[in-house]
């Protein structure tokens, strides 16, 4: 994590206290949208491997809505909640044209109660992640658990940790879209198996004028091993199906393939 570039970022994330990336839902999304079509394509894929066949899906921390205008587009009927509300107001201008077949909400992953049942749920990127206690976690799940139909399938998507293994990691790429640009650096600090507590450091670059704006989010994310993720799904009403890498083949879940996601269903 050396680099003249990357230091002078996090000198001026300290000195200036720079904006954060989530008060800008259109460049989050920006920097988020590539691959979303092909994540779109696996969930409906493992939807018709494993699930029960019926096309109503939920997005638990839905952000700005790019998966479920992916599944409105193959013919799903969609739900999604948040807890930002500019975010969720981003995500009803993109989706306004569905209508009845949205549903938008605002809540949090370890409290809101869907009043109805669905056949897939998705929670992917490591937002699950973000719940930084077992409770939490645990919670969520048996929300979620309650919200499938008979045979619908959860998926969770996650990255693991190896302690000990795990070393400090940078990401860098540009994105484009219609007329605005950025350049996103990710760095990532790993976890301590004590602390269960991985720091993201994000930096979001974008032209404005003849200037850069620097937006900047740093946030933890509870880490999870192999062993650590298995004795909490095994506290669930849930129970492993079948496991993916991110890139749709089939997996362990103590395999080397670190990037995950888990089809899940009730016991």
């Amino acid at each position: 994590m050396s680099g003249g570039y990357n230091v002078q970022l996090m000198k001026r994330a300290l000195n200036d206290c720079l904006p954060s990336i989530y008060a800008d839902p259109a460049l989050y999304d920006l920097v988020h949208a590539e691959g979303t079509d092909d994540e779109v394509w696996l969930l409906t894929h493992l939807a018709k491997q494993h699930g029960c066949g019926i096309k109503t899906a939920l997005e638990p921390a839905c952000g700005t809505g790019r998966y479920l205008a992916g599944l409105l587009r193959r013919g799903w009927t969609v739900a999604g909640y948040d807890l930002s509300s500019g975010m969720l107001e981003f995500t009803r201008r993109r989706l306004a044209g569905w209508g009845k077949r949205v549903k938008l909400a605002r809540g949090g992953m370890a409290a809101y109660r869907p009043s109805r049942r669905f056949g897939l749920i998705f929670n992917v990127l490591s937002t699950f992640r973000h719940l930084m206690s077992e409770r939490e976690a645990l919670t969520h799940l048996k929300l979620m658990a309650g919200a499938l139909e008979p045979e619908g399938i959860f998926v969770l998507g996650l990255d693991l940790s190896i302690y000990g293994q795990d070393e400090p990691d940078e990401e860098v790429w540009e994105c484009r879209q219609g007329g605005r640009k950025a350049k996103h650096v990710v760095m990532s600090i790993p976890a301590e198996p004590g602390t269960r507590r991985e720091r993201i450091i994000n930096f979001v670059t974008t032209p404005k004028g003849k200037r850069e704006t620097v937006l900047e989010s740093s946030y933890d994310l509870r880490s999870y091993s192999a062993a650590e993720l298995s004795e909490l799904i095994g506290k669930s009403p849930l129970r492993i199906e079948a496991v993916y890498g991110y890139d749709g083949r089939p997996a362990i879940l103590d395999g080397p393939e670190r990037a995950l996601w888990l089809v899940l269903k009730t016991r």
